[in-house]
């Protein structure tokens, strides 16, 4: 990949990323649909590249055999990126779920939060 290309491609990412990171109702959105998202960032995929959305956050990246060693590097570059993204849906998934206390065993008295007990 040419450096003037990986120089914008990672520009563009950093400020997608920041606001991944700060931002957890982009970062969801990101998660779950992140082929438009990164577009709507300016993030294209180079063509020969191909990018299909399968089950969960798992983004496949696809080129030809005979494709060229530049365009190859730039699938690693997305890679990258696209495990990040997949990192970024597994945390809001373990930072969004319901935590259920143990339940209670016999003959032991209920815990009340507002008795403190």
């Amino acid at each position: 990949m040419k450096n003037k290309r990986k120089e914008e491609l990672n520009s563009k990412w950093k400020q997608l990323a920041k606001k991944a990171v700060t931002d957890d109702v982009f970062r969801k959105r990101l998660a779950k649909n992140p082929i438009t998202v990164m577009k709507e960032h300016d993030l294209h995929l180079a063509e020969g590249i191909e990018a299909r959305l399968e089950a969960g956050y798992e983004i496949k990246l696809f080129t030809k055999q005979d494709t060229a060693e530049e365009l190859r590097e730039e699938v690693k570059w997305w890679k990258v990126r696209v495990d990040m993204i997949r990192e970024f849906g597994r945390d809001f998934e373990l930072t969004s779920g319901t935590i259920a206390a143990p339940a209670e065993e016999e003959g032991e008295e209920p815990f009340h939060a507002a008795k403190g007990k």
